[in-house]
């Protein structure tokens, strides 16, 4: 598979979610949490931004881990993109003002300059599955994602969710 191919499509799936995906990070049980945020949109990077209250727990697990999966899916559109990643939190009032939109003000009642903080995630593996362009499984085969890791020259196709090392079994 073509792997600018299928950033494309990735891209456009979250494209037609409005980038409203599920944030998800674990506890120190090794409990994943999820919750619904608004990001925008990943930029030529991968790299994507969100506002967030500095006390909730999401920002304790980050600070943990550094780790975060974002998941968007638009089950209209037969479609889903994982992002895996690195995370970390900003309190840069210039960036907050950047990715600043007016419904924020319903969470961050101070606005832009809201002592609340950014977390930013840069994606390193993308998952997605595309029922339309035909990224989909074969059901003989298993249920499977395809995979592109970011390397150091940049994305690569990786294989499937059902290959070694995403999946030891």
């Amino acid at each position: 598979m073509d792997a600018d191919r299928l950033l494309h499509l990735a891209r456009r799936t979250i494209d037609d979610t409005r980038a409203t995906g599920l944030a998800i990070t674990v506890d120190r049980n090794g409990d994943a949490n999820a919750r619904t945020v608004n990001t925008s949109k990943p930029n030529d990077d991968w790299t994507l931004h969100f506002m967030t209250d500095r006390r909730t727990r999401k920002i304790g697990e980050i600070e943990r881990s550094d780790r975060m999966t974002m998941v968007y899916d638009d089950p209209s559109g037969g479609s889903y993109v994982s992002l895996v990643g690195s995370a970390r939190i900003i309190s840069d009032p210039v960036l907050k003002q950047a990715i600043w939109q007016p419904h924020s003000f319903r969470w961050h009642l101070g606005g832009p300059t809201d002592p609340n903080v950014v977390v930013e995630f840069t994606a390193e593996r993308i998952e997605t599955w595309n029922t339309p362009e035909g990224v989909v499984p074969d059901p003989r085969n298993g249920l499977w994602a395809a995979v592109l890791v970011r390397d150091g020259s940049g994305w690569r196709y990786a294989g499937s969710t059902q290959d070694e090392p995403f999946n030891p079994r």
